[in-house]
C-alpha cells in the first residue's frame, strides 16, 4: 500500500513538473523573427498542436521509437488506438493512453508485491487484500474498454442514420440538384454524427484533392457496410456521369428492411431473454392457485 502512494506522489509530481521546467521564448528583435513567430504560433493552433502538460507524454509524442516500445509493453495496439481516435476525433493521444496503461502495470505489479507478502506473513486472502489488484486490473483495461465502446456507438449511430440522411440526398438530387451538392446541403442541415462527418469532406477535400476520394476514405475509414456500399455506388456513378436517383431509393429501402430485420431479430433475443423471469413470475403464482384449493382439501380430510 505504500508503494502504490509513492507512485501515486511521483504520478503527480511528473503531471506538474512541466509546468516548472517550461523555457520561456527568447524575444526576437527584428520585425521578420516576429512574423515568423507568429505565423508558426498560428499554424500550430490551426492544426491543434498543442503541447501537453505531462513531460513524458511530450517525449513519448517526439520520439517514435520510445512510443512503438512502451506500446508494446503495455500492449497497447498502436495502429488499431491511432484509427479509433481519429475517427472519434477526441484529443486524446496514444502516448497518453501507453503513459496510463504503464502506471496500471505499475499499479498491478505492486498490488501482486502486496499480495505475495501478505501469503508470506501466513495472513488469509480475503476482499481486504486482493482489492488493489482488482482496481489496478479495471484501471489497467479501462482505456480499452472505453475506445471500444465508444468506437462500436458511433458506428452504431452511423449506421442507423445512413438510410434517413440518403433518402433525404434522394429527394434533393430528384429535384435536380447535383450529387455532390445535395451531399453538402444535407450534412450542413444534419445534426448528427453522419451529417458532421460528411461536412468535414469539405475541408478533407483539400488534403485528398478530390471531393469524390475524400467521401471514399471516409466511408472505409468508418467500416460501416451500409456506408461503403452507398459510398461506392455514389463514386460508381460520379464516373460514370449517370443518374443515381434510383440506386439511392434502392439502397435506401435496402437498408430500411436490413434495420427493420435486425429490430426484429433483437425483439426475438429479448423476448427468449425475459422468458425464465415471465415462467418464475407467472408460474409460481398459477401453481399456487391450481395446487393451493388441492392441498387445502386434504388438509380437510386429514
Amino acid at each position: 500500500m505504500l508503494l502504490i502512494c509513492v507512485i501515486t506522489g511521483i504520478a503527480l509530481f511528473l503531471y506538474g513538473l512541466p509546468v516548472c521546467l517550461e523555457r520561456g521564448i527568447a524575444p526576437v528583435d527584428s520585425l521578420l523573427g516576429r512574423i515568423d513567430q507568429e505565423q508558426q504560433a498560428h499554424l500550430d493552433q490551426s492544426f491543434q498542436r498543442k503541447k501537453s502538460r505531462i513531460r513524458i507524454v511530450e517525449l513519448l509524442g517526439k520520439r517514435e521509437v520510445w512510443l512503438q516500445r512502451a506500446s508494446e509493453w503495455t500492449g497497447v495496439d498502436r495502429k488499431k488506438f491511432e484509427e479509433i481516435l481519429f475517427r472519434l476525433q477526441w484529443r486524446v493521444s496514444v502516448a497518453e493512453i501507453v503513459l496510463c496503461r504503464g502506471l496500471s502495470l505499475i499499479f498491478v505489479a505492486s498490488s501482486l508485491l502486496h499480495l505475495l507478502v501478505a501469503i508470506y506473513t501466513g495472513k488469509t486472502l480475503g476482499l481486504a487484500n486482493s482489492w488493489p489488484l482488482m482496481v489496478s486490473l479495471v484501471l489497467y483495461l479501462l482505456p480499452t474498454l472505453l475506445l471500444e465502446w465508444a468506437d462500436k456507438r458511433a458506428k452504431a449511430e452511423i449506421q442507423a442514420q445512413v438510410p434517413v440522411f440518403f433518402s433525404i440526398v434522394q429527394s434533393l438530387v430528384e429535384a435536380g440538384m447535383p450529387l455532390q451538392s445535395a451531399v453538402k446541403q444535407t450534412a450542413r442541415r444534419f445534426d448528427a454524427r453522419l451529417g458532421h462527418e460528411l461536412a468535414r469532406l469539405e475541408t478533407e477535400e483539400k488534403r485528398y484533392g478530390t471531393w469524390r476520394k475524400a467521401l471514399e476514405e471516409m466511408a472505409f475509414r468508418w467500416e460501416v457496410d451500409a456506408l461503403t456500399t452507398i459510398t461506392m455506388e455514389m463514386n460508381e456513378a460520379i464516373r460514370k456521369g449517370i443518374s443515381i436517383s434510383n440506386m439511392l431509393a434502392v439502397q435506401v429501402e435496402e437498408q430500411m428492411r436490413q434495420q427493420e430485420d435486425e429490430a426484429s431479430a433483437r425483439m426475438n433475443r429479448l423476448n427468449i431473454r425475459l422468458l425464465p423471469f415471465v415462467i418464475v413470475l407467472m408460474g409460481v403464482p398459477l401453481l399456487f392457485l391450481v395446487m393451493g384449493p388441492v392441498l387445502m382439501g386434504i388438509n380437510e380430510r386429514m
